[in-house]
C-alpha cells in the first residue's frame, strides 16, 4: 500500500496553486500534431469552441465529429492540457477521506470514452511520480474513434511512458454488451473514469452503462464522472446521483446525504485553474491561448458508504456541511438538508468562497469552516 493525502497529490500535480502540464507531455503533443500550420489549427479550435458553445443550453446530447486529422490536432493542442489534471483532482478528492488514503500496490483503471488520451496521460504522469510510482497501474482505454486512439498511442510513446501499461480497445459505449466483454478482462477496477463522454451519449445509454459499473468496480473503488458544464450533463448527473443508491453505489461528492434541493439540474460545479503550456506548431507558438480555467460538473461514486463530508463532520459535528452551489456577486448558498442555504461572506475565513468547495455552517448559517476544492 502507498499512503497519500491531498497534499501528496497537489505536490505532484500543481505549481503555485495551479495544475501544470509536464514538459514530456507538452513535447509529445508538439511532436504528434499532423499539421504544421498554426493558423489552421487555431481556426479549427475556434470552430470547435463555437460548436461546443451551441450545446451549452441544449438538453440533448452533443454530436461532434473528431475523426478529421485537423480536428484531432486542435483538440490535442488546446483541450488535452485542460483535462490532463482530472485524475489528480479525483485522487486528491478521494484522499480527503481516510478510506482512500491507502492505494493498493497494484490497481486496474478503466477510461471509458478515452479519446486522444487526457485521462490516460494524466494517470501515467501521476503514477510515474513518487510516491505513486510504487503502484503498478494497468489501464484499459475504450473509444469508438480509431484515429483518436492511434493519436493517443503516439502521445504515450513520444512522452516516454510504458505503452505496455495501457490496453486500447476500439469500442462504442452504445454497444454495452461488446464493451462489457472487453472490460471484464481486467476487472475489478480501482478507478473508472467517464470524463467528457457522457455529454455525447443519450441519457438512457448512460444510465444503462452506469448500472453495469458496480459489477466491475472493486470494493474500495470509485467511479469518476467529470463533464462539461452544460444543461444536458447537469440534468444527467442529477439523475445519476438520485439513483445511485438503487444501483448499489454511494455518492461521495458533491451531494450531501441529506438530499438535493435542485431539480432538474445539479448546480454544483467547479472551476479549476491550470497553466496552459507554450505549445509550438511548426516552430511557432500558438497565437491563441486556451482559457486557463475549466468548469466541470463532477460526480464521484463509490461502493463504500462513505462521504467526503465524513472527514469534516468528524472534526466539527456541530456544523452543517455541504457544497457551495451558488456563487453570484456577494451571494452564496450551500446544499444541505434538501435545501439551498444562503450564507454570508466572512472575510476572516475567506475573501472568496468558490462554487463546488465545502463549507461548514453554524445554526445561524454563518461559515465556520471552509475547504476549497
Amino acid at each position: 500500500m502507498v499512503r497519500i493525502t491531498p497534499e501528496t497529490i497537489e505536490s505532484i500535480s500543481t505549481k503555485d496553486g495551479r495544475f501544470c502540464v509536464p514538459d514530456r507531455i507538452k513535447d509529445s503533443v508538439e511532436s504528434c500534431l499532423a499539421n504544421d500550420d498554426e493558423n489552421a489549427i487555431t481556426r479549427e479550435y475556434q470552430r470547435l469552441l463555437n460548436e461546443f458553445q451551441t450545446y451549452e443550453e441544449s438538453i440533448a446530447p452533443a454530436s461532434i465529429d473528431y475523426s478529421r486529422e485537423l480536428t484531432l490536432d486542435a483538440y490535442t493542442a488546446y483541450y488535452l492540457s485542460r483535462y490532463l489534471s482530472i485524475p489528480s483532482i479525483a485522487l486528491r478528492d478521494l484522499a480527503i477521506h481516510p478510506s482512500f488514503q491507502s492505494v493498493p500496490d497494484s490497481i486496474s483503471v478503466l477510461d471509458m470514452g478515452s479519446g486522444t488520451g487526457a485521462i490516460v496521460l494524466g494517470l501515467l504522469s501521476l503514477f510515474n511520480t513518487r510516491p505513486l510510482s510504487k503502484v503498478r497501474v494497468n489501464i484499459t482505454a475504450l473509444d469508438c474513434c480509431t484515429k483518436a486512439l492511434d493519436r493517443q498511442k503516439r502521445l504515450i510513446k513520444k512522452a516516454g511512458f510504458d505503452s505496455g501499461q495501457v490496453h486500447h480497445y476500439d469500442e462504442d459505449l452504445c454497444d454495452l454488451e461488446s464493451c462489457m466483454k472487453v472490460v471484464t478482462k481486467e476487472d475489478p477496477y480501482y478507478l473508472i473514469f467517464l470524463a467528457n463522454c457522457l455529454t455525447e451519449l443519450k441519457a438512457n445509454v448512460t444510465i444503462d452503462l452506469v448500472k453495469r459499473l458496480p459489477s466491475i468496480l472493486s470494493g474500495n473503488g470509485a467511479i469518476i464522472i467529470a463533464e462539461a458544464q452544460r444543461n444536458y450533463t447537469k440534468a444527467l448527473i442529477r439523475t445519476l446521483a438520485a439513483s445511485a443508491e438503487s444501483l448499489g453505489l454511494n455518492v461521495y461528492y458533491p451531494c450531501p446525504t441529506t438530499g438535493c434541493p435542485y431539480s432538474p439540474y445539479c448546480w454544483v460545479w467547479r472551476d479549476h485553474e491550470y497553466t496552459f503550456p507554450s505549445i509550438k506548431v511548426g516552430g511557432q507558438p500558438l497565437q491563441q491561448r486556451a482559457k486557463e480555467k475549466f468548469p466541470l460538473t463532477w460526480l464521484i461514486l463509490t461502493r463504500k458508504k462513505v462521504s467526503i463530508y465524513d472527514t469534516f463532520a468528524s472534526e466539527r459535528p456541530d456544523l452543517s456541511w455541504g457544497p457551495i452551489s451558488k456563487e453570484t456577486g456577494t451571494e452564496r448558498a450551500a446544499c444541505y438538508g434538501g435545501r439551498s442555504l444562503e450564507f454570508e461572506m466572512d472575510d476572516d475565513i475567506s475573501s472568496s468562497y468558490k462554487r463546488g468547495s465545502i463549507v461548514g455552517l453554524s445554526s445561524g448559517q454563518k461559515v465556520k469552516r471552509y475547504y476549497q476544492m
